[in-house]
């Protein structure tokens, strides 16, 4: 026996260094928004097999000293980017430490205020089982459809479908912000009337439709979307029998996009400023919308939002209501009556959309799976930045919470190739 043979058997070959992502905080574009989770995406599929938390903490601390950050506090800059809440109101942001803690507990971190990296990549990992596991259900692979995520959100939902799905290819990002659908004379008026509306938290009190509102939400398409989608649910649940949600909202947004019927009746009920205390300002600037066609308009543009693929689109968002996939299949359909776009929302109320519909499906949204795809993630919506007057409407967020979306993704990644593996 020589020497040689005495030795231990080489273990597998280490992971491949693999190009970190920074991005530069402030804002931002959409565009940066897509490329950089399609950068991410592309990154996790190269990986050969997962990341433990120790190896996950060393690709952070590689993302750090890119940035040109200090290394030796990354647990501490982890710590501090659990800060954030990603929401507008105090109600979210209450709602977001509430579930951050039980998760911690659930989880067995000791010390939620102090919780070690090996702790921290243990509950994100637990959280990125739940978003894996929901997806898989939800949008199974094989379809010949493209997934498109909606918003920000996609960020951790795009890497972990492709995962599944074993393609970077099977799912596009396509962001459309609510600010989006305002006109420049609303931008203008509800963002400086935002406090005289809404009061100091310049949100309203969580409602029926599962959350709150704030200034953008009375805009003229975002504000008759809501009505749109609310009766056709409404009708959807309260008739089990009768025909789904799709087929009652799509008839009636054709309808609203040609004739402005329902906008008609809310210039003679006085019914503009939907949300918070009317003024007189506002409800002028959302009369200006009706009678210069706005919402036509809109929904005329919104077809030439979404992705080219080649391919059948199924629309991907979570919310309560549904207002950007319901408004983007309907334009898609005002452009093309043959247009192949579906949607499946994520809600934490799948039950009073009626009966299950072809092109409009729901999926349960936990409390976990909303926590996992909502909350830190490297860009967000610059709502208050926006009310302030800015140009943009999408950021870059800070380096800490970068380096926590960062971690967060390689235990994403590593909950995604265990569901896949058990399937």
């Amino acid at each position: 026996m020589t020497a040689a043979d005495t030795r231990t058997p080489p273990g597998p070959p280490p992971q491949p260094v693999l190009p970190v992502l920074p991005v530069p905080p402030g804002p931002a574009r959409p565009e940066d928004l897509v490329r950089h989770v399609d950068a991410v995406s592309a990154r996790l599929a190269r990986l050969r097999g997962p990341l433990d938390a120790d190896d996950a903490f060393e690709d952070t601390r590689r993302l750090a000293g890119e940035l040109g950050l200090s290394t030796g506090d990354l647990d501490a800059r982890l710590r501090r980017g659990l800060a954030q809440t990603g929401s507008l109101g105090p109600d979210e942001s209450a709602e977001y430490r509430r579930n951050l803690r039980a998760l911690f507990d659930t989880t067995g971190v000791r010390d939620p205020a102090r919780p070690t990296p090996a702790e921290l990549y243990r509950a994100l990992h637990h959280t990125g089982r739940e978003v894996a596991a929901q997806l898989a259900a939800a949008l199974p692979a094989g379809s010949g459809r493209t997934a498109v995520f909606l918003g920000t959100d996609g960020e951790f939902l795009k890497p972990c479908h492709d995962l599944l799905a074993s393609s970077t290819d099977a799912s596009r990002v396509c962001y459309v912000s609510r600010l989006a659908l305002l006109g420049d004379a609303e931008r203008t008026v509800l963002a400086r009337t935002s406090r005289q509306v809404f009061g100091p938290a310049e949100v309203t009190a969580r409602g029926a439709a599962g959350r709150q509102r704030a200034w953008m939400d009375n805009g003229l398409v975002a504000s008759q979307l809501a009505r749109l989608i609310t009766a056709a649910r409404e009708e959807a649940h309260a008739a089990p029998g009768g025909p789904p949600f799709e087929e009652l909202f799509l008839r009636r947004f054709a309808a609203e996009a040609r004739y402005g019927t329902d906008q008609a009746r809310r210039m003679r009920r006085g019914e503009l400023t939907l949300y918070g205390t009317p003024l007189a300002q506002t409800d002028a600037v959302i009369r200006q919308s009706i009678t210069t066609g706005l919402f036509a308009r809109v929904c005329r543009d919104l077809a030439g939002r979404l992705p080219v693929t080649g391919r059948p689109m199924t629309l991907v968002d979570i919310g309560a209501n549904g207002t950007q996939p319901a408004l983007l299949m309907g334009a898609a359909r005002l452009a093309d009556e043959h247009a192949d776009v579906r949607v499946t929302l994520f809600t934490s109320h799948p039950g009073r959309w009626g009966r299950p519909g072809v092109l409009f499906r729901t999926a349960p949204a936990t409390r976990l799976f909303a926590l996992g795809t909502e909350s830190v993630k490297t860009f967000a919506t610059d709502y208050g930045a926006v009310a302030g007057g800015a140009t943009h409407t999408v950021k870059a967020v800070d380096h800490d919470q970068q380096l926590l979306a960062h971690f967060k993704h390689l235990a994403f990644h590593r909950a995604a190739w265990e569901v896949r593996a058990g399937r």
